[in-house]
């Protein structure tokens, strides 16, 4: 079982945040791992299926998922079964002038993933972290919403 929590602060409100996180066809804009991710609908909402064609460890992962939970501006979660069972949940809450994301990763690596289980917990949470920093700096780059 591999379980971790990454956090950061975004200098954004939190609808802008959650916008753009929660759009699967972003997700590659600033996570790295992801080459491509289709939803089979929009907007999407809690039941939406989701592709995912990524890159971990060298290996090239075709992944469906399911949004499990979906809260406009609270949280949303994404489970998928393939490579190995993993549910993504990310929380958003309004902090000073901004947004604290939270993301909390659980998963039952298996398969070739389990011989590392030790390391794979160690480099993901590392890698996911950056990630989480990359769409902070992406949104914090553009242009002020109009308040």
């Amino acid at each position: 079982m591999v379980k971790f929590e990454i956090s950061t602060h975004i200098n954004r409100p939190v609808a802008e945040v959650f916008k753009y996180m929660a759009d699967p066809t972003k997700l590659p804009e600033w996570n790295s791992i992801v080459e491509e991710a289709t939803p089979s609908e929009t907007p999407v909402r809690a039941g939406t299926k989701v592709q995912t064609r990524a890159r971990f460890l060298g290996r090239k992962i075709e992944s469906p998922s399911v949004v499990s939970e979906y809260e406009l501006n609270k949280r949303f979660t994404q489970k998928s079964e393939k490579p190995f069972p993993l549910a993504i949940s990310n929380t958003f809450e309004s902090e000073g002038d901004g947004t604290k994301v939270v993301a909390v990763f659980d998963g039952d690596p298996g398969g070739f993933f389990k011989l590392g289980e030790p390391i794979l917990a160690r480099i993901a949470k590392k890698q996911f972290q950056a990630q989480l920093e990359t769409a902070k700096e992406l949104l914090e780059a553009q242009v002020p919403a109009e308040r």
